[in-house]
Parts: structure tokens; C-alpha cells; sequence
């Protein structure tokens, strides 16, 4: 499930999330723009989010980790 939605799903604004979390807003409104990869941010923002959020780490990445191509791809 993607930033966008869980935000939705919670009911929580953008800004909220950034005063509960302690993460920038900038980095939230990124990442929910996709001009910044939830998989590319630090351990760091990721754990501040999912604790903000009540859901796991794995929960804020596991869309992007299920559309990484199989490792059997590349030895071809």
C-alpha cells in the first residue's frame, strides 16, 4: 500500500503526518509525488513513518518490493 493510501485509509493530512513523525513535510509531499522513492529513503524516515502510521516498515515498502524483478532475470 503506497504513502497516498495509507494516508487516506488513516485519515491523516500530509502535514499531520509530518508533526507526528518528525519527517519533513517536503519529504512526505515527495514521496507522495513520487519525485522521491519510499525505497530509497533512509532506515531512519522509514521506521519515523510506519511508527506514525501504526503499520510496519515492510508495510510502507512492500508495493515496490513485489514489482522488483526476480535476480533470475539478470543471470540470463
Amino acid at each position: 500500500m503506497d504513502l497516498n493510501e495509507l494516508l487516506k485509509d488513516k485519515q491523516i493530512s500530509k502535514y499531520r503526518l509530518s508533526v507526528i513523525s518528525g519527517v519533513p513535510q517536503t519529504t512526505i509531499l515527495d514521496i507522495c509525488a513520487n519525485r522521491t522513492k519510499i525505497e530509497k529513503c533512509s532506515v531512519k524516515t522509514l521506521y519515523k513513518l510506519a511508527k506514525a502510521l501504526n503499520v510496519s516498515m515492510e508495510d510502507l515498502i512492500i508495493d515496490v518490493m513485489e514489482r522488483r524483478p526476480s535476480f533470475e532475470v539478470f543471470k540470463k
